[in-house]
C-alpha cells in the first residue's frame, strides 16, 4: 500500500530538450572563430598534425591557449565583449553560415520529432542558406 503511494506520488521528472538551440559564446570561442586559420597552422607547425587528423584534437586547446596567452589586454578585452554580444544577440553571418551547416539538420529533425510527439503533427521543412 505504501509502496504504491510513493510510487504514484513521486515527484515528476520534466523532460528536457537534448539539443540547446542557444550558445553561450565564451571568449576561447570566439578567438578560435576569427583566428582559426592561425591556431590550426600553429597546430600543424609544432604537432605536425594536419587538420582534421585524430591526432590533431590533443594539441587544439594548447594551441587556442597560446594565441589567448599573446593577446594584450585590450584586444582580451574586446574578445570578451565581442562573445558577450554573441551570446546576448547573433554571430555574424559567416558564423552563423558554419552552424547552419554542421547543425542545421540536427536541428530540424529535433523539431519535426517534438512536433510529432506533442502534436501529431507533419512538419515540412526547406533548408537554404545564401549562396548554397
Amino acid at each position: 500500500m505504501y509502496k504504491t503511494w510513493l510510487f504514484n506520488n513521486k515527484k515528476k521528472k520534466e523532460r528536457k530538450d537534448m539539443i540547446k538551440y542557444r550558445r553561450k559564446w565564451m571568449p576561447r570561442m570566439v578567438i578560435y572563430q576569427q583566428n582559426w586559420e592561425e591556431v590550426l597552422k600553429r597546430i600543424e607547425d609544432e604537432s605536425g598534425a594536419k587538420p582534421g587528423a585524430p591526432g590533431m584534437f590533443k594539441h587544439y586547446q594548447a594551441a587556442v591557449k597560446r594565441v589567448m596567452a599573446e593577446l594584450d589586454e585590450d584586444e582580451l578585452e574586446k574578445v570578451k565583449e565581442t562573445a558577450e554580444e554573441w551570446s546576448n544577440n547573433f554571430p555574424p553571418p559567416e558564423v552563423q553560415a558554419q552552424v547552419a551547416q554542421k547543425k542545421g539538420l540536427a536541428y530540424m529533425e529535433h523539431f519535426s520529432k517534438e512536433m510529432w510527439r506533442q502534436c501529431r503533427m507533419r512538419v515540412f521543412m526547406l533548408s537554404a542558406w545564401k549562396n548554397e
